[in-house]
């Protein structure tokens, strides 16, 4: 019997160039198709300890699949070095899983990761998770700030109305965005101390932090070039990528945008194929589609653009 990562369904030809790992995985932790590790305290729901040894197959046919492709050609396209930037990193999942592809397929490449994330619970877990994949902090820029327009500082929800299905910890909800016009309108009064940070209850219920606000523009103005950005920025994607358009075309190779909106998909779609890019894959947020590797359903929207003045094109199917 197969195991149930494992689909008879061939896999994108991206995943032939690499292989998953064998071996014991530690209590309390996990383990992906490149083996990095990450602990179940990040992921709320995930309880059961798996120390013994499991065969790790390749990843499953769901929304982050196209992720996968999109990492995993980002580092076979490399040439000299591996640049990589990960918007809304989380725990930074994909700036790890980055770092040990390029290690398996690059072993002597230099590689440069740059991570942001609002969230300052979730900002510490992804220092910790760098740490814990033997990844040299300093090596690597790892900011805590939000992504907006401008430089400054911006506000950002930790939670909804008290007792109300948004007062989530952090572990289970990584949809946290910046705070609505109309609440930062509103104002706020203080409300509690969230981990260093004085929290502000808007009289809608919500609770903000400030926290502070890097843009797009900035994170670029330090690289000649960029091999892949992963965003998922909660709403700001589209302003973020209007404001910047001239520079993602100079200096980004590719782009995989996780989307929160059919206004900003489509407003996406006109801007980049405006500018040239090419669509690699396009499916809108809440639906189920078609795809080259079956029907999927998707929770958040998924874009991939290659920017042909960059890139050699990668192989596979184009959804």
């Amino acid at each position: 019997m197969l195991p149930c990562n494992i689909a008879v369904r061939p896999h994108h030809p991206v995943f032939s160039q690499f292989r998953p790992p064998e071996g014991l995985m530690a209590p309390f932790r996990d383990a992906d198709f490149l083996g990095t590790v990450y602990r179940h305290d990040y992921v709320a729901g995930i309880i059961q300890p798996r120390p013994e040894s499991i065969p790790i197959g390749l990843p499953l046919f769901d929304e982050e699949y196209f992720e996968w492709i999109d990492l995993l050609e980002s580092v076979v396209d490399a040439r000299h070095s591996y640049n990589m930037m990960e918007l809304g990193a989380g725990f930074g999942r994909w700036s790890v899983r980055a770092a040990f592809a390029v290690r398996q397929l690059h072993p002597e490449m230099p590689f440069h990761l740059t991570a942001v994330e609002a969230e300052p619970v979730v900002y510490g877990w992804m220092r910790q998770h760098f740490a814990d994949n033997h990844l040299d902090l300093t090596a690597h820029c790892l900011l805590h700030a939000a992504v907006t327009e401008v430089p400054g500082e911006a506000m950002f929800y930790v939670g909804g109305p008290r007792g109300g299905p948004w007062d989530k910890r952090p572990e289970g909800w990584y949809g946290q965005c910046l705070t609505k016009d109309y609440d930062v309108a509103a104002g706020g009064r203080f409300d509690s101390d969230y981990h260093g940070f004085s929290v502000s209850r808007h009289p809608s219920g919500w609770r903000s932090i400030r926290v502070p606000g890097v843009s797009l523009c900035c994170l670029l103005a330090g690289t000649d070039l960029v091999d892949l950005i992963d965003m998922d920025i909660e709403g700001q994607e589209l302003p973020s990528v209007q404001a910047n358009i001239g520079a993602l075309d100079a200096k980004v190779k590719r782009l995989h945008i996780g989307t929160h909106s059919q206004e900003i998909e489509a407003g996406l779609r006109e801007l980049l194929c405006r500018h040239h890019w090419e669509r690699r894959a396009d499916y809108t947020l809440f639906s189920e589609s078609n795809t080259p590797w079956g029907r999927i359903r998707f929770e958040n929207g998924v874009q991939s653009w290659v920017n042909p003045r960059l890139a050699s094109r990668p192989v596979g199917p184009v959804p």
